[in-house]
């Protein structure tokens, strides 16, 4: 009976070391997916960064153009405020 048991406890002790090899294997292929993922995510942390610098180098740029034509609408407006003062001048004293 004792001979029984230890090839029961031979077997358990087989199937033990089986199943953390396979638990060990998986976990290697684990840690090497999550090291992949990481790089991935590496990589797109530095293109949303390159994103969000190219974002802000743009809405610098608009915003200034928007300045430039807000001044020339300004200008623009007082021009015609001037010419239409004159009209109103000249049409007053051809009277």
């Amino acid at each position: 009976m004792s001979e029984e048991l230890l090839q029961q406890l031979i077997h358990m002790v087989g199937e033990n070391n089986r199943i953390v090899k396979e638990v060990q294997q998986e976990l290697r292929e684990f840690k090497a997916e999550m090291y992949e993922f990481k790089a991935e995510m590496y990589t797109f942390r530095d293109e949303m960064y390159e994103f969000r610098d190219d974002a802000i180098s743009r809405l610098e740029r608009l915003e200034r153009q928007d300045k430039l034509i807000e001044a020339d609408l300004d200008l623009l407006h007082k021009k015609v405020s001037d010419h239409e003062r004159e009209i109103n001048r000249i049409k007053q004293v051809g009277q």
